[in-house]
């Protein structure tokens, strides 16, 4: 079991914040996969000579399970590049204020990031956040923080630290 650090659990996000994030999350990463879904039909024009009525046929015609999961799987690496780029802030991370941290204190690592974002393929996750902590969070050991308050309180305990030395 990870140590978990007050300062961490007393500074998580809330859940309005959480929601706001995800559907930032979501619709910037449908947008970035249709740009990758544009950008494929473009290839197999100039590459193959397919014509884009054919590519959207192409596309149209993908079992809707394939869809789904293909779907998820772009979702959860889309945002895995970005937080992992921006040391744990997506999109909507960036515009609330909120960060992805270690549960202990320690830097995000590669294996965090990909654990936490390749949980939310689970089915029902986003609803394991009517809990305490959502299953991504909790497998991860990271948590959501609200930067400001994080940042205040990390150099609070560093002045009182400080003071007694």
């Amino acid at each position: 079991m990870a140590r978990i650090l007050q300062v961490v659990e007393r500074n998580k996000a809330s859940k309005g914040f959480r929601i706001l994030n995800y559907l930032i999350d979501f619709g910037f990463s449908l947008m970035v996969i249709w740009v990758f879904i544009i950008l494929f039909a473009i290839g197999r024009y100039y590459i193959f000579g397919v014509d884009f009525d054919q590519s959207a046929a192409d596309i149209d015609g993908v079992d809707p399970t394939v869809d789904r999961v293909g779907t998820l799987l772009m979702y959860a690496l889309v945002l895995f590049f970005i937080e992992k780029l921006s040391g744990g802030r997506s999109l909507g991370k960036l515009i609330t204020g909120t960060r992805v941290v270690k549960t202990d204190g320690s830097e995000l690592t590669t294996d965090d990031l990909l654990k936490r974002n390749f949980s939310r393929a689970i089915p029902f996750d986003a609803f394991s956040f009517l809990g305490d902590n959502g299953w991504h969070d909790r497998w991860s050991n990271t948590r959501v923080i609200r930067v400001k308050d994080f940042e205040n309180a990390r150099n609070l305990e560093k002045d009182i630290q400080n003071i007694g030395s």
